[in-house]
């Protein structure tokens, strides 16, 4: 018997003047749960109501309607089989060893380029010069990887392909790849030793200009200047946040991987960074087709934000 004089559970204390109500207390915590519930299930639905119709969701329909991962996978495998191998040899054509000119592109450490040097046989054989059969085989992989990123272009710009017709427009291309990679060869150490915040701008507005001049010229001239500018400033922006990335992890990747499963794991690490510039090459080319077609801007978000405080 409780002191109230209804009888209790064994084992159960009784309700007394120190205690409250065991109904009071079950009544509170059942009235907080819907509450909870509640602010949930409004918090949800806000954010499905901003997002609908938003920028992000017209990104995330265009990207979709790209097929945007499966092509990303495309590409890092043309990069890997024909855009590497014709890397490397350009850098044998210049009598560079082939696996310290890579290190340094990828911005290894001294531990980091020691252990990716083992995926080559030796330094002399990598930069010997081709010629013959190899040097067309060569070009050959540069015009299969260029043309994949046209194609990605070409897809995500709504044009139809030329065929035959943009066949110079390859070559031209793959020609002033190569100037390219020989002029960030030449420049790029001293720049980087400038600190990583000129390093940084160097990075965006060279990259900015040099897929916009890309895309233009791959387009064949189809779609204005002005349009393909938000493309290549978002590829330019996106670059730059993959070069940031890369540049704080990739060492230590490189160098667990080759610990753990010798040089094929450092092949695996090539692999995610070539899946990384497709995914930049496509999500700029993207965000910037939505960024124009909505109108927006750098000032106009930046008054947004202001306008919310």
């Amino acid at each position: 018997m409780v002191l109230d004089g209804s009888p209790g559970p064994p084992g159960q204390p009784a309700s007394g003047p120190g205690q409250p109500p065991r109904g009071r207390r079950a009544g509170v915590k059942a009235h907080d749960r819907p509450r909870a519930g509640r602010r949930v299930r409004h918090g949800i639905e806000a954010a499905e109501q901003k997002y609908s119709g938003s920028a992000a969701e017209d990104l995330w329909h265009r990207l979709d309607a790209l097929d945007f991962m499966n092509q990303a996978m495309i590409l890092t495998g043309t990069l890997l089989l024909c855009a590497l191998p014709f890397v490397l040899a350009t850098a044998g054509l210049a009598g560079v060893s082939a696996e310290s000119s890579l290190a340094r592109r990828l911005g290894l450490n001294r531990q980091a380029a020691a252990d990716f040097s083992h995926l080559f046989t030796s330094s002399g054989a990598t930069s010997t010069p081709v010629t013959g059969i190899t040097f067309a085989l060569l070009v050959l992989f540069g015009l299969a990887s260029v043309s994949v990123v046209q194609e990605l272009y070409l897809r995500a710009f709504g044009l139809d392909p030329r065929g035959v017709r943009d066949l110079p427009r390859k070559l031209i291309s793959l020609g002033l790849t190569v100037g390219w990679l020989f002029l960030s060869a030449l420049v790029g150490a001293s720049v980087r030793a400038d600190g990583p915040v000129v390093y940084g701008i160097v990075i965006l507005v060279v990259f900015t200009g040099f897929w916009w001049f890309s895309m233009r010229f791959l387009l064949a001239g189809r779609i204005p200047w002005r349009r393909l500018f938000p493309s290549a400033v978002a590829t330019g922006l996106c670059w730059l946040g993959m070069v940031a990335v890369f540049a704080v992890t990739f060492s230590g990747m490189v160098i667990s991987s080759y610990n753990r499963y010798g040089p094929i794991g450092v092949v695996f690490d090539i692999m995610s960074y070539l899946l990384a510039i497709g995914v930049v090459i496509i999500l700029g080319a993207v965000a910037g087709i939505v960024w124009h077609e909505r109108g927006l801007s750098f000032l106009a978000a930046f008054g947004k934000s202001r306008r919310a405080r």
